[in-house]
């Protein structure tokens, strides 16, 4: 059997790693990773990835630096670290106009911004359907944030079945509205209000709906929470 002793110099335009796999290839000395038939680029899976410099990680659709391609590059600081860190990404893409805030160890979370003013009051909107699956995301409510008022607004009346909803949080889902407020067989612009009275939690709060959607066939919502954020 045939063996290669050094690839520098070799004649060949790529290396296939067994009979079958991929190419490493040589593109004016950066590497690149094909298919087997060397038609197309394929994904290399690691358990890390580490670069030694700081220019970062440079995520491109293709090797043009124009129109669309223009890369996007995520780089640490060159100088002025003091240790190392881990910066873990939320579970989901977040609501229009939230920004991502960190706990201090490292884990991130989508907030609602108060736009710079401590204790204006703020609104947050979520809309419910009909065919909505329990529970529900909201926001994340920040921490000694007051909550002073929960409307539920009417846009299709539901039809059929006995449908339920409350506003709260896992554990608590009727903490600020519970189902007996809330009539959502009522007429389209019908609103339903509660003024909760809680006092402010000492914690973040990830706010849910909690739905039971029965035999529903119709029927559309929106979930306003008015709260205050902390000075």
């Amino acid at each position: 059997m045939a063996q290669i002793l050094d690839l520098k110099g070799t004649s060949i335009s790529s290396l296939q790693i067994e009979k079958a796999g991929v190419r490493l290839k040589n593109a004016t000395g950066d590497l690149q990773v094909k298919n087997s038939a060397d038609s197309a680029f394929t994904k290399v899976t690691a358990s890390q990835f580490e670069t030694t410099n700081d220019i970062g990680l440079v995520i491109n659709s293709d090797a043009a630096g124009s129109a669309a391609d223009w890369k996007i590059t995520v780089a640490r600081p060159s100088s002025g670290m003091t240790a190392n860190y881990t910066l873990t990404l939320p579970t989901s893409a977040g609501s229009p106009s939230q920004v991502l805030t960190t706990d201090g160890s490292g884990n991130t979370s989508w907030t609602t911004s108060s736009g710079g003013t401590a204790n204006g009051q703020l609104v947050d909107t979520t809309s419910l359907a009909f065919n909505s699956a329990s529970s529900v995301s909201m926001f994340t409510l920040p921490a000694n944030a007051i909550v002073h008022r929960v409307e539920v607004i009417i846009d299709t009346s539901w039809a059929t079945g006995t449908a339920t909803m409350t506003v709260g949080v896992s554990g608590t889902t009727a903490k600020y509205a519970g189902s007996n407020l809330i009539d959502l067989y009522g007429t389209a612009k019908d609103i339903y209000v509660s003024t909760p009275g809680e006092t402010a939690n000492g914690s973040a709060e990830s706010l849910i709906i909690t739905y039971a959607a029965s035999t529903s066939t119709a029927g559309a919502a929106r979930v306003l929470v008015y709260y205050s954020n902390p000075g």
